[in-house]
């Protein structure tokens, strides 16, 4: 079994200002559109400026995210760079493809292409930071997060006095959400964050973006969370067996948990795999939501690992995240389960 790892510092950059200093969620930022873009930091402050203007959007908020977790674990550079992203910089891909079609493959300016590649992020952020250690990008669908997690404890527990940056990050692109629309993702019945539950939900989901980062290593030393174990499943016709099996590999019961955090998205097709699960195997625990509020996109259980870590420092679940009536106690250890669209089931145990 892989060891726990831990966390030093985190950032996060969302459709919520998740990257303002003592931001708690008692006041949403509210949408009602279909996509919606990530709210933009003052990216000066840890970019300069000359770069800025050459870096996509997925390039800004990675780096963001990035050196605001390494300003909280208090660290200038880390060993190594392992990042999660389903799209990778869609809007440059979007654009090298556009003008390859519009000027018939002639004279084409390289920069799209260099950076439509989906592991530029990263790599920005490791040249950024004068990392030459180890760099990978996982690309996984919805799953992408759950497998640079994987790599990060696998990393750790062969390099157990090294650092590790380890993130996720996702960002809109202007025709592929067309073609999401077309394919019946997108919800088209009044689009709206925070996204309506239960009996308001209706089909499809909330298209967003984000980037959130995270300073891992094997010392506990002024850690403000671990990773304790991920697992993930691309189907399933039964998540209460995946999720009790996940537990008992663990050693842990359902009691042994706090609260869960359930990906609930306002997609009525689908949220039904979260009811069946918080009413069966988790009635008696706290629900906590988060892509009602963050949308929905590939990498977002990297802004849920996020808000989880800010919730052991509150000890606290706010108004407009809590699911249903039951308050937790304490919060010393968290489950995040997700699945997009019915696939790529992830699970997710951190603990304080």
């Amino acid at each position: 079994m892989i060891k726990p790892i831990y966390i030093h510092g985190s950032g996060s950059v969302s459709i919520q200002p998740t990257f303002e200093t003592g931001y708690r969620f008692d006041t949403l930022t509210a949408y009602a559109q279909n996509p919606v873009p990530a709210l933009d930091p003052d990216y000066k402050t840890a970019i300069p400026a000359l770069q800025l203007r050459r870096m996509n959007k997925s390039m800004r908020m990675a780096i963001f995210a990035a050196k605001t977790a390494l300003q909280e674990a208090g660290k200038d550079t880390v060993d190594a760079v392992i990042a999660g992203t389903g799209l990778g910089c869609l809007r440059d891909s979007e654009r090298f493809v556009e003008t390859f079609l519009a000027d018939e493959a002639g004279a084409l300016n390289p920069t799209p292409f260099i950076q439509s590649t989906h592991n530029m992020a990263a790599a920005a952020i490791a040249l950024a930071l004068k990392c030459n250690g180890y760099n990978m990008t996982y690309v996984n669908n919805a799953n992408s997060f759950e497998s640079a997690v994987l790599d990060t404890m696998i990393y750790l527990a062969e390099h157990p006095a090294q650092t590790v940056l380890l993130g996720g990050v996702d960002e809109l692109g202007e025709r592929t959400t067309r073609f999401w629309d077309l394919a019946g993702y997108l919800k088209q019945d009044t689009p709206a964050i925070p996204a309506p539950l239960a009996a308001a939900a209706t089909a499809g989901e909330i298209a967003a973006e984000g980037a959130g980062f995270f300073v891992t290593s094997n010392a506990s030393d002024q850690a403000i969370g671990q990773l304790t174990a991920v697992e993930t499943c691309y189907e399933t016709s039964d998540a209460t067996a995946f999720i009790s099996r996940f537990l008992q590999r663990h050693g842990l019961d359902v009691s042994a948990i706090d609260a869960v955090m359930l990906g609930y998205n306002g997609d009525a097709r689908y949220d039904a795999v979260y009811e069946t699960v918080g009413s069966t195997l988790f009635r008696e625990l706290p629900h906590i939501g988060f892509k009602h509020v963050f949308g929905e996109y590939d990498t977002v259980v990297a802004a849920a690992l996020h808000l989880a870590l800010n919730l052991f420092r509150w000890q606290h679940v706010p108004p407009s995240l809590l699911l249903n009536t039951v308050q937790p106690r304490s919060l010393q250890r968290i489950l995040i389960y997700t699945q997009r669209r019915g696939k790529n089931h992830g699970l997710i145990l951190v603990e304080r």
